[in-house]
C-alpha cells in the first residue's frame, strides 16, 4: 500500500490527482478544507493495489555489496512492518469502502434505468416551487401577495407556475417582469375560475335548495333571490322552509316573505314537502331553505335527502360557504354536503373576510362553479352574480 496526500483548489481536482497517481481504486481516508489563503482542499488517500515490481537494478560494486545488502534488508523489513501495520489498521475501512463502491454502482444503475428519465422534471418543480426559495424568485412578490390574501400555498404555486410558463424567459428588468406577470396572473385567475351564472328556472328546473351549516347565510340569500326574482323579474316565487330546529328560523322567513309579498310554506317532513309541491305546481320558482344541523347530524342529512327526494322534478342544490372560513372548515363542509350533489357554490359574507383569496380556496376545495357572492346583510342589495373578472379583482385589486 502507498499513502499520499494531495492539495488542490477543489475537491474535484483533488480526486482527479488521487486517481491519476494512485489508481481508480484508491481509498480516501481523510479530506478537509484548508484555512489558507488559497482555501485549498487536502485529501489523503491510500492505494489498495500492490505496487508493480521494479526492473532489475544495476549490479552494485563489490566493495559496496555487503553494505547495500544490509541496507536493503533493513528497508525491506521496515517496509514489511509498516505495510503490515497499515493493512491491519485500514482493513476494516477497505472492506467498508469496497461495500460502498458496490452499493454506489448498483444505485447508479438503478437510477439510470428507472429514476433518471423523470428526474429532470422533478428537479425543475423543486427548484421553481420550493417554499424556501419562492420569495427570492423573480415572481416571488406575486406569490407572496397571493398567500397574504389567503390563497393556500399549493394553489398559489399553481397560479405562479402557470404564469411563468406563459410568460417565458425575457430579458426584462424586475419591474417590467412584475407588470407583465401581474396582468398575466389576472388573466390566468379569470380563465381558471369557473362560474355557473344566476339561478334561472327553465329546462325542467324550478326548485332550488340552499344547503350549508348554520349561520352561513342561507335564509338571507333565499330572501335576496326571492326579492329579485319576484319584484324585479316578475316571477311567481314560493319560499319553502324545511328547518324548524333553528330558533327564529320560521319567524325570520315569514317576515321576509311578507315584505317581498310571496308565500312561505313550512315543509319539514316529506309529506308536507310533497303537498307544497302539488299546491304550487304552477309556481315559476320554489326556493328551499334547509336545516344547518345537517352538517353535524347523519339523521338530519338523511331526513333532508328524503324530503328532497319527494320531488318528481329536478332539485338543484347550492352549497353555501362563507369566505372567512378556514381551509380545513371549507374542506369539511364540501365533504359533508357531497351526498346532496350540489351543482354550484354560493360564497357568502365576502365583506367579513380579510383574506379574499379564500374565494379561490373554496372553488378548489368544492370543485364547484360559483353562482353568487354575498357582500352584506341588506336585502336584496348585497348579492352579486359570480363573475370571474370580479373574483380576480377581489384577489388582485383593480387593474387600473
Amino acid at each position: 500500500m502507498e499513502t499520499r496526500t494531495f492539495k488542490a483548489s477543489s475537491m474535484a481536482e483533488a480526486l482527479h490527482l488521487t486517481k491519476a497517481n494512485l489508481g481508480a481504486d484508491a481509498m480516501i481516508i481523510s479530506a478537509r478544507h484548508l484555512n489558507n489563503a488559497k482555501r485549498e482542499v487536502e485529501v489523503t488517500a491510500v492505494s489498495t493495489l500492490a505496487p508493480e515490481p521494479k526492473g532489475k537494478a544495476d549490479k552494485p560494486d563489490k566493495q559496496d555489496s555487503k553494505k547495500q545488502a544490509k541496507k536493503s534488508s533493513d528497508d525491506i523489513m521496515d517496509t514489511e512492518i509498516v505495510s503490515k501495520m497499515m493493512e491491519d489498521h485500514l482493513a476494516p475501512f477497505y472492506e467498508e469502502f469496497t461495500s460502498l463502491r458496490r452499493m454506489v454502482r448498483e444505485l447508479k444503475q438503478l437510477t439510470n434505468d428507472t429514476v433518471l428519465p423523470g428526474f429532470g422534471e422533478l428537479k425543475h418543480i423543486l427548484n421553481d416551487y420550493s417554499e424556501g426559495q419562492e420569495s427570492s424568485r423573480m415572481l416571488g412578490p406575486l406569490y407572496s401577495e397571493l398567500v397574504e390574501k389567503g390563497v393556500l400555498p399549493q394553489y398559489a404555486k399553481g397560479y405562479i407556475r402557470a404564469c411563468e410558463m406563459e410568460l417565458g424567459l425575457q430579458n426584462l428588468g424586475q419591474r417590467d417582469w412584475l407588470t407583465l406577470a401581474r396582468g398575466l396572473l389576472r388573466q390566468i385567475i379569470v380563465r381558471e375560475t369557473t362560474v355557473a351564472g344566476p339561478l334561472v328556472p327553465g329546462n325542467g328546473s324550478r326548485i332550488f335548495a340552499f344547503c350549508g351549516p348554520s349561520g352561513v347565510g342561507k335564509t338571507t340569500t333565499m330572501a335576496k333571490l326571492a326579492s329579485r326574482m319576484s319584484l324585479s323579474e316578475g316571477m311567481n316565487v314560493v319560499m319553502a322552509l324545511t328547518d324548524t330546529y333553528c330558533v327564529g328560523a320560521v319567524e325570520q322567513s315569514r317576515r321576509y316573505a311578507e315584505l317581498i309579498g310571496v308565500p312561505m310554506v313550512v315543509a319539514d317532513r316529506p309529506e308536507k314537502f310533497l303537498s307544497m309541491l302539488k299546491a304550487y305546481s304552477s309556481a315559476d320558482v320554489i326556493l328551499v331553505d334547509t336545516p344547518g344541523r345537517v352538517y353535524e347530524s347523519d339523521e338530519a342529512l338523511n331526513s333532508l335527502a328524503d324530503i328532497l327526494a319527494m320531488a318528481s322534478e329536478p332539485v338543484e342544490t347550492s352549497l353555501h360557504v362563507p369566505a372567512a372560513y378556514s381551509p380545513a372548515h371549507i374542506k369539511a363542509i364540501a365533504k359533508r354536503f357531497a351526498p346532496l350533489n350540489p351543482s354550484r357554490v354560493i360564497i357568502t359574507k365576502v365583506d367579513e373576510s380579510v383574506q379574499t383569496g379564500s374565494i379561490l380556496n373554496i372553488l378548489h376545495a368544492t370543485s364547484l362553479p360559483a353562482a353568487y357572492l354575498t357582500t352584506g346583510s341588506r336585502v336584496p342589495e348585497d348579492i352579486e352574480v359570480a363573475v370571474a373578472e370580479r373574483i380576480a379583482r377581489y384577489i388582485l385589486g383593480s387593474d387600473n
